[in-house]
């Protein structure tokens, strides 16, 4: 018994391997444009030995239901990018923003003993000018630094309100 909605269509394993493989269609739209059910071209992919994609090919990158356009924000405040070629792409292919920006501003990659480092402390504001590469001794060397002016621009902040507060 054929399911609801399906009807009887002569398959050719040319024209359904190329719209499955090379055009890349999965088999719901391959069921559309012949007008039947997905389970049909199933059937005739089974008939016809036409391997099926993993999983992985099926739901990675603008294939998964999540896909956002290739760019994510990361639970730390960085802005990453799909770039799985990039020479500083992690495992996921994905390269934190600050970094494309810095080497495209200046002309250069980055090298594997640099970091950037955010001016501001805004971990999303990735304009070329807030954007500074140091070496992690360097980096490790500013921070504590920068820690203490905002904790002493936090109390000026702190005790300018107490003022405002105290005149109105």
């Amino acid at each position: 018994m054929r399911p609801i909605g399906s009807k009887n269509i002569k398959w050719d394993k040319e024209v359904l391997q190329d719209l499955y493989w090379d055009k890349g269609m999965n088999c719901n739209q391959i069921a559309k444009q012949f007008g039947t059910v997905p389970q049909a071209v199933l059937r005739a992919m089974k008939m016809f030995n036409i391997p099926r994609r993993s999983l992985s090919e099926v739901t990675s990158g603008e294939k998964h239901y999540a896909w956002k356009g290739g760019i994510n924000k990361t639970s730390t405040g960085y802005i990453e990018v799909y770039m799985p070629k990039h020479h500083k792409a992690n495992k996921r292919g994905y390269v934190k923003q600050h970094v494309l920006v810095w080497e495209q501003a200046h002309g250069r990659k980055l090298k594997d003993n640099e970091i950037i480092h955010h001016l501001n402390g805004i971990k999303s504001d990735n304009r070329p000018e807030n954007l500074v590469a140091m070496s992690n001794n360097e980096h490790r060397l500013w921070i504590p630094k920068l820690q203490m002016r905002i904790r002493e621009l936090e109390k000026e902040l702190k005790r300018c309100c107490q003022e405002v507060m105290e005149l109105g």
